[in-house]
């Protein structure tokens, strides 16, 4: 990671990108969850900004490949740009699925996941910056990374909580497998968040 931004400034920039990306649909979930109508218009709103991080993921890999000197391993820099399209995917999925599903009646649990994920994307793109700018294991880095863990750890507990709600109130079988199904992915998303933190601390520590 020392040798990260001299060396190839575009890899930089590009998930700088993937950082916006993560923002726009972060911010549309959120508005998404609280409005909970229009489901249709969101979806496609969220099929954009899927498609364009999808473009810069491609982007990156191309880089990669065509790079001879990588700025740090490889198969972090792969392991890195998945996970960050997996959360983006994932968003976009859930989305689609409550419109797919016609869920009209919402779950406390869209709110609580919206809350959780969009304080982990803040302190997964400052994770990013932190990283970038210091090139090297800091104190700040340390903390951001604990928090990333925190939160993912609020979402098992939300999980579970939700489920256990599930099970109890609603009475229809295919509204608790629809329901479910999306209470999975959204506790998914928040085991991807630890994930990419765990990607990044190890790519910190090789270069400290």
């Amino acid at each position: 990671m020392r040798f990260f931004l001299p060396k190839e400034p575009a890899f930089f920039e590009h998930f700088q990108e993937m950082s916006v990306c993560l923002t726009e649909i972060t911010s549309l979930f959120q508005e998404f969850a609280q409005r909970f109508r229009d489901f249709e218009a969101y979806w496609h709103k969220s099929k954009d900004i899927e498609h364009k991080a999808d473009s810069i993921a491609h982007e990156i890999i191309n880089l990669l490949n065509k790079s001879f000197i990588t700025p740090f391993d490889r198969e972090d820099i792969y392991r890195l740009i998945h996970e960050f399209d997996d959360i983006i995917d994932l968003l976009e999925n859930t989305i689609h699925n409550i419109h797919l599903f016609e869920m009209t009646e919402k779950k406390d649990f869209i709110n609580e996941f919206s809350e959780l994920i969009a304080k982990a994307t803040i302190a997964l793109n400052t994770l990013l910056s932190e990283t970038f700018k210091h090139q090297k294991y800091t104190d700040v880095i340390w903390k951001l990374i604990c928090e990333i863990h925190d939160l993912e750890d609020l979402g098992d507990l939300c999980y579970h909580r939700a489920l256990r709600a599930l099970f109890v109130e609603e009475k229809d079988p295919v509204e608790v497998i629809k329901w479910k199904d999306i209470l999975q992915t959204l506790e998914h998303i928040m085991d991807v968040y630890q994930n990419m933190s765990n990607t990044i601390e190890g790519i910190v520590v090789k270069s400290s």
